[in-house]
């Protein structure tokens, strides 16, 4: 049996991607390999959203390289989508595919590669990686055209899933087992933009909140995108997790508009102070980045004090990187790398004091968790908390927990 492994890199569609790779594999019957194993074709399905990113893919095809027998190795995804140019010099890598052939890319490895499994269309039941979560991308492409990002180059145009496909997938899901659906995409609130918003995304999650499903969470949406009627849903239903992740990018008005934003910082701190008045227990997490072009020591500051009004409950940060083919990379006034790196690792101290303030609200109480990992057990809480606890649990299983002490990112506590 002829073996692939698919490595991936980047985000939640980047992640439902893979898992729609895999399938397509083992339907033509190729062996799915993880680990060490020497596979027949190695695929990293790339991510170039930073240069970070980009360079991480690269590091990742060059190991395979220099590890003895060398695979079929090929390179696909939004790397070569949005750089095809620079992505076929890369030394080594046999086969480059951008995102556009998705349907095909198992096709084209096997035309290009020449290695065929002995077992064609094995059907399209086969599991997904994990039984815990998955991921249902169900929106792709963006025209938002912030600055600063290459994603509508790398992803394309937006195009929304009707809405019957999407119940076909989470019935498979169900079927097999997963207790939670994170709904994802590169742009979700543009889900049904498209198609003159029927369905709209808040149609399609009171669709899914009618089936046994336990858990449904949200990817990210942009605060602007939050509407009255989505919050009905999140207040009335508990399937529907309490978590919202709102990008806030920059808390100085000046910034996010060079950032061609839409919104301005007065009004994310608004918005998010009456989310919570709605639904008292919603998690509230955010991308912001520090080191944008022209921003000074003035604008992080306003940026730290939004971070602090707000009062996310975890954060991601991250610095401007330079993407060739993106306005912001011509800009004047671009941050040095060591004064980036000093903002990025306070706003990071700013965030962790945020998540334990968060965190701390929940010792003593009980709080249902789905556990997703061991050594030692661990699993998420509906809003977005990391528990951590001894009993030795399946992964899967969903159990009532109470919250005794603050513990790494999280919550130590105990299954009651």
């Amino acid at each position: 049996m002829a073996k692939v492994k698919v490595v991936t890199l980047g985000c939640k569609a980047n992640q439902y991607d893979s898992e729609q790779l895999k399938k397509e594999f083992q339907k033509k019957g190729w062996e799915m390999i993880s680990g060490n194993q020497n596979p027949d074709v190695f695929l990293v399905n790339s991510c170039t959203v930073t240069n970070e990113a980009a360079r991480q893919s690269r590091q990742r095809l060059r190991k395979m390289i220099g590890a003895g027998r060398k695979p079929f190795l090929v390179l696909y995804g939004c790397y070569p989508q949005a750089y095809p140019e620079q992505t076929e010099k890369i030394p080594g890598v046999d086969l480059v595919i951008g995102r556009q052939d998705l349907g095909k890319t198992v096709e084209i490895i096997e035309d290009q590669s020449g290695i065929k499994p002995p077992r064609k269309e094995l059907g399209q039941n086969l599991p997904f990686s994990s039984r815990t979560r998955a991921f249902l991308k169900i929106q792709e492409g963006c025209e938002s055209f912030c600055s600063y990002c290459i994603v509508p180059r790398a992803r394309g145009r937006v195009w929304s899933k009707p809405g019957d496909e999407i119940m076909e997938e989470i019935e498979e899901l169900i079927n097999r087992g997963f207790k939670e659906v994170v709904l994802t995409g590169i742009h979700l609130g543009y889900y049904g933009k498209d198609c003159g918003g029927i369905p709209s995304l808040e149609k399609v999650i009171e669709r899914i909140l009618k089936t046994p499903l336990p858990r449904l969470r949200l990817s990210s949406l942009e605060i602007n995108e939050v509407s009255e009627e989505l919050l009905d849903l999140m207040e009335g239903e508990n399937a529907l997790c309490p978590h919202l992740h709102l990008p806030l990018q920059s808390g100085s008005d000046k910034i996010l508009e060079k950032m061609n934003r839409k919104y301005k910082a007065r009004d994310f701190i608004d918005q998010t102070n009456y989310f919570r008045e709605r639904i008292p227990d919603l998690g509230i997490t955010s991308d912001v980045m520090v080191g944008f072009p022209g921003e000074t020591g003035e604008d992080f500051a306003r940026t730290v004090e939004v971070v602090q009004e707000v009062g996310f409950s975890r954060i991601h940060v991250f610095s401007f990187s330079k993407r060739a083919g993106t306005p912001a990379a011509q800009m004047d006034q671009q941050i040095p790398g060591p004064e980036k790196k000093k903002r990025n690792q306070f706003l990071r101290e700013v965030g962790e004091e945020q998540q334990a303030s968060f965190n701390s609200k929940y010792l003593g109480r009980e709080m249902e968790v789905l556990v997703e990992g061991t050594e030692p057990t661990q699993g998420w809480s509906p809003n977005y908390i990391k528990y951590y606890f001894t009993e030795d649990l399946d992964q899967g299983e969903l159990v009532r927990v109470r919250g005794e002490k603050l513990f790494r990112d999280g919550v130590w506590g105990k299954e009651v």
